[in-house]
């Protein structure tokens, strides 16, 4: 058990529409549920707590306003998947990864919980020196 705690949040800008805003929110709800339900991390009410920063920073492929929504059948509303971006932060070190919906029918949600906990029980990166050059195969 790590026991560490992570704070969850998305940011506001002024051009994001109250909808859209309110799709980030409950993204991070059940982001939040999904963290809790696989245990090991606390969920903190502040950032300073915090031994780990969630942000969410997009949702794509939510249905847009009620003019996309009458143009689908409800059979293919069920289809639609979203992208969930979410940027996690630890020390001084900050990643982002992409997440949606569909694989093996879990929530983006679902999966991005399951990311940020194999992230924590992998070790911090020792920071390397400039003249280390790492590479992976693809």
């Amino acid at each position: 058990m790590n026991n560490l705690s992570v704070y969850l949040f998305t940011q506001s800008t002024d051009d994001s529409a109250p909808p859209v805003m309110q799709r980030r929110l409950n993204a991070l709800l059940a982001l939040r549920d999904e963290l809790l339900q696989i245990g090991d991390l606390r969920v903190s009410a502040s950032p300073q707590d915090a031994d780990l920063h969630v942000e969410i920073l997009s949702l794509l492929g939510t249905d847009e306003g009620t003019a996309a929504r009458a143009a689908q059948r409800p059979a293919q509303r069920g289809e639609r998947r979203r992208v969930l971006i979410v940027r996690v932060s630890r020390d001084q070190q900050q990643f982002d990864f992409v997440c949606s919906d569909g694989a093996g029918s879990a929530s983006a949600e679902r999966q991005a919980a399951r990311r940020i906990h194999a992230s924590v029980d992998q070790p911090p990166v020792a920071p390397s020196r400039p003249d280390t050059l790492f590479t992976y195969p693809c």
